[in-house]
């Protein structure tokens, strides 16, 4: 059975006047539909293409459809967890970068750490979300 699209899956429009072919794309996936909104309009604040999703399953479909800069997801979805998430964008984008987030920080920043991707803990502020992102993708900008 297909998962449905939740009704904020579409793109946000942007803000900011950044021409849409520099703007990078983030797409966020959080199960806790208010977390994902408050996420999503940061990063639209800052001038990214944002898009959402409220499960792995949701998020999968979109990474099929479209290509994206970073991959910013909760690791608790409750179906698929964020790691299976991040295994299946790696395969389907490459130069994806991840950044995970969990209210189960001691757990997952270990698990996060062991392998060298970034772990955001909850709760966290915006300004450190939109820090996250942006150092996850400063190695691919000064390529």
């Amino acid at each position: 059975m297909a998962p449905m699209l939740s009704p904020w899956t579409r793109p946000k429009p942007s803000r900011q006047a950044a021409p849409k072919s520099l703007r990078q794309r983030v797409l966020v996936v959080e199960d806790e539909l208010i977390i994902g909104e408050l996420a999503a309009e940061s990063l639209i604040d800052a001038g990214y293409e944002v898009f959402t999703a409220a499960s792995a399953e949701e998020a999968e479909i979109l990474l099929r459809e479209m290509s994206v800069d970073i991959l910013f997801t909760d690791i608790d979805l409750g179906g698929r967890d964020g790691f299976e998430l991040a295994q299946t964008a790696l395969s389907l984008q490459p130069l994806l970068s991840v950044v995970f987030t969990s209210g189960r920080s001691r757990i997952c920043h270990g698990r996060c750490a062991s392998v060298g991707v970034p772990f955001l803990a909850k709760p966290y502020r915006l300004a450190e979300l939109v820090e996250a992102v942006e150092r996850a993708l400063k190695p691919r900008s000064t390529q």
